[in-house]
């Protein structure tokens, strides 16, 4: 919060950060506004949205960092800019694995005002053009209580994910959170008119398989790849599997594939086995009495 006082004494509360003159109209660059290359997001994608977009809203952006590749995505970039205001892009293969990777990030965004303790304005379908969005508190950021709050929106069109946060060293004439985020988010899919809104690629898949005799397991336990959830099943009828689509690897540590069955220990005819099937390869296999436990990774 010092900090955020130091660059509001700095800068007033409309000054400071423009790169495009006092002008409130954007103007794409030369070439028109950047776009993915082979299919790729580029850090040169930081540029879809102006000062002179925030200036619009009473917002005053400062001074940018460079752009730079997400590292916990594929296919993704990061842009952050001094102060707290920051934009992200994520483009998986397919709309569905896209929305995984938004509820995911939901259910992240959920449990961590679960777990500090803090309060929840969410909104959600706040943005035009998109199939799904929501609208809240950040909740990496300041307590609602403090002077500098800021706040967060995330969109999905197709396959494409469009995050903001806002920061919250406001303008003088500055219109409230949710329109500022709405309405630049907005302005990110209007210049990005035709990424996500195809699929590029197909789906990803984890296959959980289990089989043996007699005939039934007395308890399966697994690792759901999409929630990273412990899962547990009793008196469970052979043979048995389940199937998980996944989103695309997203780098950064691998996401733990765990499967476990255990039968009747009072016969010593019960034999389990256990496998796990990555893109239709198997990752990982395992036979034996009265138990039987595989573990492989996906992604990373």
């Amino acid at each position: 919060m010092v900090a955020l006082g130091a660059l509001l004494a700095v800068t007033g509360c409309t000054g400071g950060g423009s790169q495009d003159g006092g002008d409130t109209e954007a103007k794409p660059p030369p070439g028109g506004w950047p776009q993915p290359e082979n299919g790729k997001l580029t850090p040169e994608m930081c540029g879809l949205l102006t000062d002179a977009d925030y200036r619009k809203y009473g917002h005053n952006r400062l001074s940018s960092e460079p752009g730079r590749r997400s590292t916990n995505s594929a296919n993704g970039i990061e842009c952050t800019w001094t102060g707290g205001d920051y934009l992200t892009l994520d483009l998986q293969a397919t709309a569905e694995d896209a929305k995984l990777f938004f509820r995911r990030y939901l259910d992240e965004h959920r449990e961590r005002l679960r777990s500090d303790g803090r309060p929840t304005i969410i909104a959600q379908n706040v943005v035009p053009g998109a199939d799904e969005s929501w609208f809240d508190y950040w909740t990496i950021g300041s307590d609602p209580g403090e002077r500098f709050v800021e706040h967060e929106l995330a969109a999905r069109r197709g396959a494409l994910t469009v995050r903001l946060v806002l920061s919250g060293i406001k303008g003088d004439k500055e219109k409230d959170p949710r329109t500022v985020l709405s309405g630049l988010a907005a302005l990110v899919l209007q210049r990005l008119p035709d990424v996500g809104t195809k699929d590029t690629g197909t789906r990803h898949q984890v296959r959980y398989e289990i089989t043996g005799r007699p005939g039934t397991a007395k308890m399966i336990t697994y690792l759901d790849p999409v929630d990273t959830k412990s899962v547990t099943l009793r008196n469970v009828k052979l043979p048995w599997k389940k199937e998980f689509p996944v989103p695309a690897p997203q780098g950064g540590a691998p996401t733990p594939l765990s499967l476990t069955a255990t039968g009747d220990t009072s016969t010593i005819t019960t034999v389990l086995s256990c496998r796990i099937v990555v893109d239709g390869q198997e990752s990982a296999s395992n036979t034996s009495p009265f138990s039987a436990l595989c573990q492989a990774n996906y992604g990373g």
